[in-house]
């Protein structure tokens, strides 16, 4: 009778519990393509002034670029 007890309590049902890529799946397939808030401010940055989008997306790079210069 003890075996019984235990095998329900560590029998688990697949099925009811999704796996972590369906849930990061489900999670992407219901955020991709909305932008927030900082994203539409950022593109009405770039719009407004692509001289300071180009040296700030510069100075970016070339910070990434400087960072994994020295890593091999």
């Amino acid at each position: 009778m003890a075996t019984t007890t235990t095998a329900n309590a560590t029998s688990t049902n697949n099925a009811a519990r999704p796996g972590l890529s369906t849930q990061i799946s489900d999670f992407a397939r219901k955020n991709v393509g909305q932008a927030g808030p900082l994203a539409d401010k950022a593109k009405g940055f770039a719009k407004q002034r692509p001289a300071a989008t180009a040296a700030l997306v510069g100075v970016v790079g070339l910070a990434i670029l400087n960072t994994l210069r020295g890593r091999r």
